[in-house]
């Protein structure tokens, strides 16, 4: 009785969350989209939540009218499946993170190409377009004395932006597509938990250890970047270490944040320490450089040693 009133509750979060896609407050529910679902996925029968989740688009249907959301809610519904499942196979908590970062990523690129295919749309173009837009109206604005009238725009400054934005798609996509499946997942284990069902955990972060392979490959995309000519950077290649950067940089940064709380657990530090510590790299990104030499160094072994 308590599971079936428990996925009756999940269901009108469900639907609340489809229905404020047709709010202001989409671009903060949209993180939690895929969590309904999961669990819905997690503690039923395949016929029983294909009944809930019937239910639950066939009322938002009817409430918004709206084939969009019913779209949405199909193409959230696939990684919420992948996730849901893994849950019940027990699967690591990194497989599961690991498999729904992936499946969204190949919908949202399959959603670009058939967009761009179908609708012959420009991305570059499109961004270069809306800067514009946002660029006059703040011009606008400096004219009748509203804000600063400093400002420093022109048409080629706005074709360079767009064109970076449009190159830095691929990693756009996989950031978005790994904070949504993360949130998921933190969200969605302790929930299982208290419902009855086992959920494996990522170990602590104190003992994450990324692959050392790290090092060579930021190696060559930092020689390539500064020796490459433009040919090169301006070609597929240039595009892939432009996406490739920033993601090695993001990965590094959680390798110092590990660094910080083994330091933090081994030095008996008061726990605040290591995230003031992770706080001011995010304002001060050279200390990524703690993680790079986690990684390519011996350094815990070294701390552990000196406390024998």
């Amino acid at each position: 009785m308590n599971l079936r009133w428990t996925s009756v509750a999940w269901s009108v979060v469900y639907l609340l969350l489809l229905l404020s896609f047709a709010t202001h407050f989409s671009f903060i529910t949209i993180f939690v989209l895929l969590l309904p679902g999961v669990i819905l996925y997690a503690t039923l029968s395949v016929r029983a939540f294909a009944f809930h989740i019937a239910i639950v688009w066939i009322a938002a249907a009817l409430l918004l009218s709206n084939p969009v959301i019913i779209l949405l809610a199909v193409f959230f519904m696939v990684p919420a499946l992948v996730m849901g499942h893994l849950y019940k196979t027990r699967a690591s908590a990194l497989k599961v993170v690991v498999m729904g970062t992936g499946t969204l990523l190949l919908e949202f690129l399959l959603a670009f190409l058939a967009v761009t295919v179908i609708y012959d749309f420009n991305l570059a173009s499109s961004i270069e377009e809306t800067l514009n837009t946002m660029m006059s109206l703040m011009q606008n604005m400096a004219d009748n004395e509203l804000i600063a009238s400093d400002l420093v725009w022109s048409p080629e400054m706005a074709q360079q932006l767009s064109s970076l934005a449009a190159r830095m798609t691929p990693f756009t996509m996989i950031m978005c597509s790994f904070l949504l499946a993360a949130v998921t997942h933190l969200i969605a284990r302790p929930t299982l938990n208290s419902l009855g069902h086992s959920v494996r955990s990522f170990p602590p972060l104190r003992d994450w250890r990324l692959p050392r392979a790290l090092i060579w490959y930021y190696l060559a995309t930092v020689l390539i970047m500064l020796f490459g000519s433009a040919a090169v950077m301006d070609s597929f290649v240039g595009t892939v270490l432009l996406n490739l950067s920033p993601l090695l940089n993001f990965l590094f940064m959680i390798q110092a944040a590990s660094f910080f709380f083994f330091l933090a657990y081994q030095k008996k530090w008061n726990p605040a320490i290591p995230v003031l510590l992770i706080i001011a790299m995010l304002f001060i990104p050279p200390l990524k450089i703690v993680g790079i030499l986690d990684i390519a160094m011996p350094l815990r072994e070294m701390i552990t040693r000196s406390r024998r």
